[in-house]
């Protein structure tokens, strides 16, 4: 039995998808269908349910699971024990954290922190739930996420990293919206918006803003990556409240508005097992701003 099995079952069963899965561990579906195979035929059981819409744990696969967790708990310990003897105080930090936090804000921060030469490795996960991003904290297989955890409870160290208001998201040549340099609330609240799933901290805001606003937030689409939803929104095929971060992913068919009285922001903060961890990544954002 191999790690790479354990580690790609506990991600499926976590994620409750191959697609997910096999993103957030950068291999492909037919290579990591192979590995949940090749452990079912060595456990001589079935471990997962396929369906159209995911996958679920046999009874055998929830044993399994329970187990693997413990298992890959000491192995990640193991690894990092043995990395900082042998790198010379190097530090290897796994960050797990939203699609657009991994390909806009990060990768600039970890080149300014290769350049520097510095003793910090960073390694990234993408996730699609603040949900699985605390699971896999917990279990070791993460050392820090970014998400904001504003009324998400945890028993973990968290700090502020940076906030960013909300803006609506539509075509130019949206027939209402398409002239507007800004917007108000009254304005929006009765329309349908293509929106980002549950269990991301972006539909948690909105939600909230507009339901202690006496609305509910009407969704004609939910899509998993806020760069599909611009890609339907550069279509003309309907509009967004998105965070600032994805402005510099726009396409110049779309326009970013900003909705004036829009009281929710999205805080992404630092969440760690370890205090020290917390202070050494935000020492590590001070220092590569960009």
């Amino acid at each position: 039995m191999r790690i790479e099995w354990l580690e790609a079952f506990q991600q499926t069963a976590e994620t409750k998808s191959l697609t997910k899965a096999s993103e957030s561990l950068h291999i492909s579906q037919p290579a990591l269908s192979k590995q949940i195979r090749n452990l079912e035929d060595e456990l001589g059981a079935q471990l997962l349910l396929r369906s159209s819409v995911g996958v679920t744990l046999t009874t055998a696969g929830q044993i399994l699971l329970e187990r693997s967790i413990r298992i890959l708990n000491e192995v990640n310990a193991l690894r990092r024990e043995v990395t900082r003897s042998q790198d010379e105080g190097k530090t290897v930090l796994t960050i797990g954290s939203w699609p657009s936090i991994a390909t806009i804000y990060l990768p600039g921060r970890i080149a300014g922190n290769l350049q520097a030469e510095t003793k910090l490795d960073i390694k990234v996960r993408v996730f699609y739930s603040f949900f699985d991003m605390l699971t896999n904290l917990e279990n070791g297989n993460l050392d820090a996420a970014f998400f904001d955890d504003r009324g998400v409870k945890h028993p973990f160290y968290t700090t502020p990293a940076f906030t960013e208001r909300f803006f609506l998201f539509v075509h130019v040549n949206h027939p209402v919206y398409g002239n507007k340099e800004e917007v108000r609330f009254d304005e929006i609240k009765n329309d349908t918006f293509v929106m980002l799933p549950e269990g991301c901290d972006v539909r948690m805001l909105v939600e909230k803003e507009f339901s202690e606003r006496g609305k509910e937030l009407d969704i004609a689409l939910e899509i998993e990556l806020g760069q599909s939803i611009l890609g339907f929104v550069h279509a003309n095929l309907g509009i967004a409240i998105l965070p600032e971060i994805f402005i510099i992913q726009k396409k110049d068919t779309i326009k970013a508005i900003p909705i004036t009285d829009f009281g929710a922001t999205r805080q992404i903060s630092v969440i760690t097992r370890e205090e020290s961890v917390c202070r050494q990544l935000l020492g590590f954002i001070e220092s590569h701003p960009s």
